[in-house]
């Protein structure tokens, strides 16, 4: 049986308790700390976001934004730290915006199989988006960006190359002219 701590509490709590509530706020504050504190200000001419991925590259979703997230990923080749994607890319603020400026949240990029069927990829806080490493798409696809009033942006012609970054670079490859970016609002 657990011995109540009123002595110096004031109410009756048990250890256990404390020792659990104080785990659960050391807890939520590390988690608070690893949200977005990744990220540093920059001048807004080098990120339209003014923030910039300054850090370690591993354990983390939202880390570099802009950057060949499949390919990173296969070369790393440790599925425990670095799921071996088939889908991932980044929706950036600016279509020549450069590797690791913070991309654009909350857009919903909508993958469409060659057979219809449709996969849909919130972006996170950098605005990097993926297909869990199991998932199936038949090629070639289609893709559409859409964001939370529903304006969309839609990729006309089929490709069969998940690794949207390989593609949609900051100078644009492989007939991309550039960065994902974000529908624009009628």
């Amino acid at each position: 049986m657990q011995r109540p701590l009123t002595k110096h509490l004031g109410r009756s709590h048990t250890a256990v308790e404390l020792q659990l509530a104080m785990s659960l706020a050391v807890g939520a504050l590390l988690l608070a700390c690893q949200v977005d504190t990744k990220f540093v200000d920059v001048p807004h001419s080098v990120c339209a976001s003014g923030e910039i991925w300054a850090f370690q590259d591993k354990d983390n979703p939202r880390m570099n934004p802009g950057r060949s997230c499949v390919q990173c990923h296969t070369e790393e080749n440790d599925p425990a730290q670095a799921p071996i994607y088939v889908f991932a890319g980044t929706v950036m603020r600016a279509e020549h915006e450069g590797d690791d400026c913070r991309g654009v949240p909350s857009m919903n990029v909508i993958v469409t199989g060659a057979d219809g069927t449709e996969f849909s990829m919130p972006s996170n806080s950098a605005g990097n988006f993926w297909l869990p490493p199991e998932t199936e798409v038949l090629m070639p696809y289609t893709a559409r960006i859409v964001d939370d009033a529903g304006n969309a942006r839609v990729q006309q012609n089929p490709v069969d190359n998940g690794d949207c970054n390989s593609c949609h670079t900051e100078a644009g490859a492989n007939g991309a002219t550039g960065r994902l970016i974000p529908p624009v609002a009628p």
